[in-house]
């Protein structure tokens, strides 16, 4: 009958059981079954990841939990049998497959399992360790598995003494895996292993640190490993001080050990370079005052094999990896406070980037031009590990810099002006980059002509119209049984013979560099262009995207038809353009953007285009430029009140509850009449004296003078005096009421008839409205009976506080 049973969907628990005793009974061999295929091993480990069958997890429902925990719990059972059985079993294939699905159980199965069957699956895996006659299959699965088990087992708060012990026990086994085998594999999962140790239990390595330090470089400086096998080793060395005492001490001893075998290595590499003189400096100011330098690292004293010193390839390949591990301890986080010993790093990078195997006049003598070309041939390997090593100091104390900022600078000024090779030049971009944004403006003041002239160099150094097909006239097509020749000038025979390549994606990463360190440039220091190189990089930013948003630097159909070549780097180039340029488009400047309407065309086509990525960009940048389309400008409606501004009885706000006129034009502005809206929006605030004539005969100013009035309310002292009218007719010493006939046309009639209307019931509040504005005028007797004052600011704004408000 178990056939014939339904389940509900596709989440339905009573599905796991059966997929795990599927997956048992057709993939998963017993004791008696062979192993039919490896490969359908990873159809297991994703069928348990996908479906989580071993997670025990129970069901909402009360009655499906009786129902289920009993079926899911035995077949679970039945899968942890299966696996201790693979496991010591004698095939070397059917303990693989054990151990294996061994680590995969132990990152699926559910807390209270792995709980209880730690510590078995734990003693099995380490006894294949043990096991001097076990096969490397079951050696490398064994270490992986102990990983995955110690990584589980580090999530549990209260076995931190017992994964202690259990990772102390594998250490030393796994060292001596590591110093008897020789099979790269094996080395990178003991690597793996170990790191993990480092990272989760570094007390595991007290009482074996010295041992495994010396083993690890004893690996470094072999002849055997290969380059793969060398940053593994280096990135496992980085974390070691961790597992000594965890302390600074710790850190500065290995960066110090670091430093002294890495000098010793170039003492015999740079041998007719440099003076003899420069390595003795070196060394002697990384030893401590009064005390001796300790030994260099592993306890070696740097003098090797005569073979292996006579390979410079071999040296270069070490140095690169002390390199790369001081380069990982400077950036990877470490929990006390560092003592970075930026001058013996600084001085190591001078020193590297100085040799650029030119021969010195009083060495060419004892070195001949075979080792000067084996030297020349690996300089630039070394040069490149040099330059991480400056951009990972750099990263490490960021602003803490400042006392060594100069010679930064001065190092990558001087070696921008002798580096040509495109690779050096894109690390030496992004160290720029990362000196920028760790130094901000000064920095920015610093090296804002060297990044301009040589980006200038790298981005207009290429013709932009090289890479577009010739146009295929009359004139340009040689047919090939033809053996006349044209007789033309010189020009034109070395076009025709000249060999265009059509179709060839050009390499963009210096350009994108380049175009990277402008755009920073230009985010920290735009403000500070003025003097002369901001204009020349945002027309070079404008003609750089342009061109290749037009494709005049590369097609990107031609991508297709170069094998293994893709239209990544196209897009990435064009995108890295359109940063750059949307960045000199809204940096800081005095002026308004020299470029906006070319910026603005560009980002409105490129919002169409075809690739994603682009037209995606082009709408934030477009979004983006509103800010520098639309300025900040006073809204109207962001104006103070003018209730709380003049409370005073002769005021605007008061006359305006006392004026039948004012009171409909509100009532007319709040139902919406658009003639209406803007008669009322044109309204000045007037001076005391005319206020008579302001609230019957007000003239509709332009749009700009009202405007204009606004913004001097808020951000000066005093209105101008040219936007008050200079004249006051006789007419408005009457009734306040009263409309002139020359002002019928410009003040709406309904408004006039209503006022006329109500002129008896406010009579009385008029003549008093009168007198108030006689006893102003008479104040005023010393000016000019036709001028009017200037409108002062504080006549009608209170504080600036109000103004804020």
């Amino acid at each position: 009958m178990a056939s014939f049973e339904r389940f509900d969907d596709m989440c339905d628990l009573r599905l796991k059981p059966k997929i795990l005793r599927n997956l048992l009974s057709e993939y998963v061999p017993n004791e008696k079954q062979p192993l039919v295929d490896f490969q359908s091993l990873s159809k297991v480990v994703s069928t348990i990841s996908t479906h989580k069958l071993l997670s025990e997890s129970p069901s909402s429902s009360a009655d499906q939990k009786k129902i289920q925990a009993k079926p899911s719990k035995s077949a679970v059972d039945d899968w942890v049998e299966r696996l201790l059985a693979l496991v010591s079993s004698d095939m070397p294939d059917k303990c693989w497959v054990g151990v294996v699905l061994i680590g995969v159980t132990c990152r699926e199965c559910c807390s209270d399992r792995f709980f209880g069957l730690y510590s078995v699956w734990f003693n099995s895996l380490l006894s294949h360790i043990k096991n001097p006659e076990s096969s490397r299959i079951v050696l490398v699965a064994s270490c992986t598995s102990i990983s995955d088990l110690l990584t589980r087992l580090s999530r549990f708060t209260n076995t931190k003494k017992d994964a202690v012990s259990h990772a102390s026990k594998v250490v030393l086994p796994i060292i001596k895996l590591l110093e008897e085998e020789s099979s790269e594999a094996l080395w990178e999962s003991i690597v793996h292993l170990l790191s993990t140790i480092v990272i989760l239990f570094p007390a595991a390595f007290h009482n074996s640190y010295d041992k495994v330090e010396a083993v690890i470089a004893s690996k470094i400086f072999s002849a055997k490993t290969s380059s793969n096998m060398l940053k593994k080793f280096a990135h496992f060395l980085a974390l070691l001080p961790k597992a000594n005492k965890g302390d600074a001490g710790s850190w500065s001893l290995m960066m110090q050990k670091l430093l002294i075998s890495i000098n010793v290595h170039l003492n015999n590499f740079f041998q007719g370079l440099e003076d003899e003189t420069v390595g003795k400096k070196a060394i002697q100011r990384l030893a401590p005052p009064g005390k001796d330098s300790p030994l260099p690292l592993g306890g070696q004293d740097g003098a090797l094999d005569d073979a292996s010193w006579n390979s410079e390839e071999f040296i270069v390949s070490r140095v690169s990896a002390l390199m790369f591990c001081s380069s990982t301890m400077l950036t990877s986080p470490f929990k006390s406070k560092l003592n970075v010993p930026v001058a013996s790093l600084l001085s190591l990078v001078e020193r590297v980037l100085a040799v650029n195997g030119s021969l010195p006049r009083s060495m060419s003598p004892f070195m001949t031009g075979i080792q000067q070309e084996l030297v020349c041939a690996e300089l630039p390997t070394l040069h490149s590990s040099a330059l991480e090593l400056l951009r990972a100091t750099i990263k490490c104390i960021r602003s803490q810099l400042l006392p060594y900022a100069a010679s930064v600078v001065r190092v990558v000024s001087s070696y921008f002006k002798k580096c040509s090779l495109p690779e050096l030049r894109i690390k030496l971009y992004s160290i720029i980059k990362t000196l920028l944004k760790s130094m901000g403006v000064g920095m920015a003041m610093q090296l804002a002509n060297e990044v301009v002239s040589n980006a200038s160099v790298d981005l207009e150094g290429f013709d932009a119209v090289s890479s577009r097909p010739p146009p295929l006239t009359s004139g340009a097509v040689l047919k090939g049984g033809s053996k006349k020749r044209k007789h033309a000038s010189n020009s034109g025979a070395e076009a025709e013979n000249s060999a265009v390549e059509v179709g060839v994606p050009h390499n963009h990463s210096l350009r994108i560099a380049a175009l990277e360190a402008l755009e920073t440039l230009l985010t920290i220091g735009g403000a500070l262009g003025s003097n002369g190189w901001r204009e020349r990089v945002d027309k070079l930013l404008m003609t750089t995207a342009t061109n290749a948003c037009e494709g005049r630097w590369a097609n990107a159909e031609t991508y297709h038809h170069v094998p293994n070549k893709s239209s990544t780097d196209l897009v990435e180039f064009k995108l890295a353009a359109l940063c750059a340029f949307l960045a000199s488009l809204v940096s800081p400047s005095p002026l308004r953007p020299a470029f906006l309407a070319e910026g603005l065309e560009l980002f409105q086509r490129g919002k169409c285009q075809a690739e994603m990525k682009v037209a995606e960009f082009c709408a934030h940048a477009l979004m983006s430029l509103e800010v520098v389309i639309h300025p900040r400008a006073l809204p109207l409606d962001g104006l103070p009140s003018l209730s709380s501004q003049f409370p005073q009885s002769d005021s605007l706000a008061s006359q305006k509850h006392n004026t039948p006129g004012l009171n409909k034009l509100d009532r007319i502005a709040g139902d919406g009449s658009v003639l209406s809206n803007l008669w009322l929006a044109n309204v000045d605030v007037p001076a005391n004296s005319e206020i008579e004539r302001t609230v019957d005969t007000t003239l509709a100013l332009p749009e700009a003078k009202r405007l204009k009035v606004g913004n001097d309310l808020v951000g000066s002292e005093n209105v101008q005096q040219a936007d008050v009218p200079m004249k006051v007719p006789e007419s408005t010493k009457e009734s306040l009421v009263h409309v002139p006939e020359r002002d019928d046309d410009m003040v709406p009639k309904e408004v006039v008839s209503e006022t006329q209307e109500e002129e008896g019931l406010e009579g009385k509040d008029s003549l008093m409205e009168e007198a108030a504005v006689g006893k102003k005028q008479e104040s005023l007797g010393e000016s000019d009976d036709d001028s009017i004052p200037s409108l002062k600011a504080d006549d009608y704004l209170s504080s600036d506080s109000d103004i804020e408000s």
